[in-house]
């Protein structure tokens, strides 16, 4: 009984420790609140993210949790919100991390460059990786169509495929002019989690975010771009991460999507569709 009860407090003291090492504590400026946000990663015996508050209540990152998605992604529970999740939810995912608990006290997740590329810089080291993902196998063709205001049919569509990949049909703001860019994890992830966001000039001129996002004017870009295709790869990196609420990690899904002009409403319209399949 003494063997085992020092064996426990072995284990007691090290899980503690283990714990303690792990958590990452990090801080920035809301760019809507204009306060400052605190989070904290920590450990998790859940499977799966969870968005922890002061008042001990928490949102999981799941589409059934989705509130809305108009211009960024949004989940609520109860009382509580938490927006723009889907740039960290990219990271984590790409990172396969496959639990975590996200200790907050506020309602949105900082989003500095616009990118995905410091929370990869903030969790890469992070002990815990899934390095064998579920592979799940999409036997049928999966879509999801809707039109915008302008008649303009946006569409997201799902096929079976030997591995993951995304590919974004891209209209341009400026020009109208159309292209396209692809990704699958062997492009590596930082190509993908450096594409920052973008927004018309006077829009980010408003909030107050010149220099710090990509703005837009019939002129181009105000920032040198990091390859010609950022916007539409900052695209596919929104889909990504909104494609984990669908319960699985993206890479393990054996499909092609495709989206063209696709945004934040459709690719959670697709994570749900998903998630009613294969979770």
């Amino acid at each position: 009984n003494l063997y085992f009860t020092i064996e426990a407090f072995n284990f007691s003291r090290n899980f503690n420790q283990f714990m303690e090492a792990s958590i990452i504590k990090f801080s920035a400026e809301g760019s809507i609140s204009k306060k400052q946000i605190n989070l904290e990663f920590r450990p998790s015996n859940k499977k799966g993210i969870y968005f922890t508050f002061p008042d001990g209540s928490f949102i999981e990152a799941s589409v059934k949790n989705l509130s809305s998605a108009t211009r960024n992604t949004v989940l609520g529970s109860g009382k509580n919100l938490i927006c723009f999740v889907e740039h960290l939810l990219c990271a984590i995912n790409l990172l396969q991390i496959p639990s975590l608990e996200i200790f907050i006290d506020g309602q949105e997740i900082p989003l500095l460059d616009g990118s995905a590329k410091p929370w990869i810089d903030l969790l890469k080291k992070w002990p815990e990786k899934n390095t064998e993902l579920t592979q799940i196998e999409l036997n049928e063709v999966k879509a999801s169509l809707s039109k915008d205001t302008n008649k303009d049919e946006r569409t997201v569509l799902a096929y079976p495929n030997k591995e993951f990949k995304m590919t974004y049909i891209f209209k341009s703001p400026i020009n109208g002019e159309q292209s396209w860019v692809s990704w699958s994890l062997n492009d590596g992830i930082d190509k993908l989690a450096r594409a920052r966001t973008f927004a018309p000039k006077e829009e980010n001129q408003a909030m107050g975010l010149i220099g710090k996002w990509l703005s837009y004017d019939m002129n181009g870009y105000d920032l040198p771009l990091y390859e010609k295709d950022e916007p539409a790869l900052h695209k596919l990196l929104d889909l990504f991460g909104d494609l984990s609420l669908s319960g699985a990690n993206p890479l393990g899904i054996k499909a092609h999507f495709i989206s063209f002009q696709g945004g934040h409403a459709l690719n959670t319209q697709m994570a749900r569709i998903l998630s009613k399949s294969f979770v």
